[in-house]
């Protein structure tokens, strides 16, 4: 299968990351509905704050599966060195890295809050390595925008030699 172009990976991708940002959606849509409907449902505050942190981090999610769709999409349509793509990039590691830093802000309080239940334990340890996750993959991001910025900058002089 070819990976740029129509009918690609890239195709493939770019349909995948639209079916997941209709799922994302309806969760921030249904979560809004839920936490303002029923507040009852909570029974703790650690369940409130990480439910209020999760419903958060999927405004950032939403937009980093958008900026991915338009990387895709000029993949798509062969366009890989668009400029459209270093600030969608740009954008992508802001959001990463904002949603690392909610889970990390998340992960601090439950640490100090804990309510001595043992699944509190398991649930800080993941939330840790769901912090870890998004912050390396903001850095990744860092440095592939930056390796992106050289390439575009190449390909100008190039374009530019006779």
């Amino acid at each position: 299968m070819k990976i740029l172009g129509k009918k690609s990976l890239a195709t493939v991708i770019k349909i995948f990351l639209w079916i997941l940002l209709t799922i994302c959606l309806v969760v921030v849509i249904m979560g809004g509905i839920v936490v303002i409907k029923d507040f009852s449902f909570f029974n703790t505050t650690n369940t409130l704050r990480s439910l209020i942190v999760l419903y958060l981090s999927s405004w950032p999610a939403a937009i980093l599966i958008v900026q991915f769709i338009g990387i895709f999409r000029s993949l798509e349509n062969n366009d890989i060195f668009d400029k459209q793509n270093l600030k969608r990039l740009r954008v992508s590691y802001i959001s990463s890295v904002i949603m690392g830093l909610m889970y990390l802000i998340n992960s601090i309080m439950l640490f100090f809050s804990s309510e001595d239940e043992s699944w509190i334990i398991i649930y800080i340890l993941l939330t840790y390595v769901i912090t870890l996750v998004f912050l390396i993959f903001g850095v990744g991001l860092i440095v592939l925008s930056e390796i992106y910025r050289k390439a575009i900058k190449y390909k100008e002089e190039n374009d530019l030699t006779i």
